[in-house]
C-alpha cells in the first residue's frame, strides 16, 4: 500500500526522496513531474539564477 508522504520518510537522500514522492502511483507521475519542475523553475527564477527567456527557450526545445 502506498504512503501519503514518501518523500518524508528518515533517512533517504534527497535524490531518492524527489524519485520516490514523484512514482510512487503511476498514474500521477506526469503532473507531479510536471508541479515539481514547475516550482524548481519558479524558485530558480526567483532566486536570479534563470531568467525567463532562458525558460522559454528550454520550453521551446521539449515541445519541439
Amino acid at each position: 500500500m502506498p504512503t501519503q508522504n514518501p518523500h518524508r520518510i528518515v533517512g533517504l537522500c534527497t535524490s531518492s526522496k524527489v524519485y520516490n514522492a514523484l512514482t510512487e502511483l503511476k498514474h500521477l507521475e506526469g503532473h507531479r513531474s510536471a508541479k515539481f519542475l514547475s516550482l524548481l523553475t519558479q524558485n530558480l527564477v526567483r532566486k536570479g539564477l534563470l531568467n525567463e527567456q532562458e525558460v522559454v527557450h528550454m520550453l521551446d526545445q521539449v515541445v519541439s
